[in-house]
């Protein structure tokens, strides 16, 4: 008996959904042991470096949108959306194709639409995951359009969605079902990482984070000088002061792991691996894009974290509340169940049962 097929599809927008798809799929090799194949574009080179023996094949899947600084800019987000849809038809009449030639059992998508019809069309069953889509994010940028019914056609062809933590209604897909939290898990101790990054365990460090889909100058001008505290940020960040992950780690939830406190834009990976590790937050919204809402409001609906201002992050003033933010962390004990369930257990379950 052949084992599984199953092809992901990973948005290219930022970092975010690569990081909780890899969870995904290492718990889809250990509980399914099915063969994946993932179609993915910017993330590609780092989920091939996270997921050795998986076949990760590159090209566009989604434009997502276009940031000024830490602000939607849409009129050159409507122009990447008009140019996307001008292949609609011929990326759909290729992934079909291409599924049917690799025999594919099950197709997930997250979150971009037209692999739903192009499963839809082959009768492969198919499946979303996300706490988003980008009908809500467009609908909310350009209002119901003909741009938003299409995608909304192409989310009411898959067979359901899977919801992650935090989710918008996502009332798009018509079938729905809420997992617990899918994050990568932390693989080395907290120790020996604040011991890499020259730190006492007295000694506060805050992860600096806002995630390739913002524009780097978001990160221009930052006061580094913090009393109290050592700041970290990413490897594909160079902020004199800081303590940088080192260039090429993958396994980035360990760092996260080893804080305080996590500074960042509100992505939802960012924030499960956070929770998972009992580390409190201060987030600061991206203009313009309403995933932030529901990501925002649930952190602070739980007493987990906090919203501060993009321009406090620029000007270091989010330091003069350090000790009161990292005292958030007594709060995850009150935490909602949901996120103390194992989502990618439970994603498993859920794609064992369809397979």
């Amino acid at each position: 008996m052949r084992r599984p097929r199953i092809c992901i599809y990973v948005s290219d927008f930022g970092y975010g959904h690569a990081t909780r798809d890899i969870a995904l799929i290492r718990g889809l090799q250990e509980t399914l042991h099915a063969e994946v194949v993932v179609r993915t574009g910017l993330p590609a080179e780092f989920m091939a470096r996270s997921l050795p023996g998986v076949e990760v094949l590159q090209g566009q899947n989604d434009p997502g949108v276009v940031m000024d600084g830490a602000a939607v800019d849409g009129t050159r987000t409507l122009a990447a959306v008009e140019e996307w849809l001008t292949s609609w038809d011929g990326y759909i009449a290729a992934e079909k194709a291409f599924l049917r030639d690799r025999r594919i059992d099950l197709v997930l998508s997250d979150i971009a639409p037209q692999p739903f019809l192009a499963a839809e069309e082959l009768g492969i069953p198919s499946l979303g995951i996300s706490n988003f889509t980008w009908h809500l994010i467009y609908t909310h940028l350009f209002g119901k359009t003909d741009v938003t019914d299409r995608i909304a056609g192409a989310y009411r062809a898959a067979g359901g969605a899977l919801l992650l933590p935090l989710h918008e209604p996502m009332t798009v897909f018509r079938d729905r079902r809420e997992v617990g939290l899918v994050a990568r898990a932390v693989t080395r101790d907290r120790a020996e990482i604040r011991r890499r990054c020259g730190l006492s365990e007295g000694e506060p460090l805050v992860y600096l984070g806002g995630g390739r889909s913002l524009d780097p100058a978001v990160f221009q001008g930052i006061r580094t000088a913090l009393d109290g505290c050592t700041l970290l940020v990413p490897s594909w960040t160079e902020i004199p002061g800081t303590v940088r992950i080192p260039p090429g780690e993958t396994e980035t939830q360990d760092w996260i792991a080893a804080c305080d406190l996590v500074v960042s834009k509100p992505g939802y990976s960012t924030i499960a691996e956070a929770v998972q590790s009992g580390v409190p937050m201060a987030l600061f919204r991206r203009e313009g894009f309403s995933e932030d809402d529901y990501l925002i409001g649930g952190v602070e609906s739980m007493g987990i974290g906090r919203e501060v201002p993009a321009a406090a992050v620029l000007d270091g003033s989010w330091a003069e509340n350090l000790e009161n933010l990292i005292s958030l962390r007594e709060n995850f004990e009150k935490i909602d169940g949901l996120f103390k369930r194992d989502g990618t257990k439970e994603c498993g379950i859920i794609v064992g049962e369809i397979l």
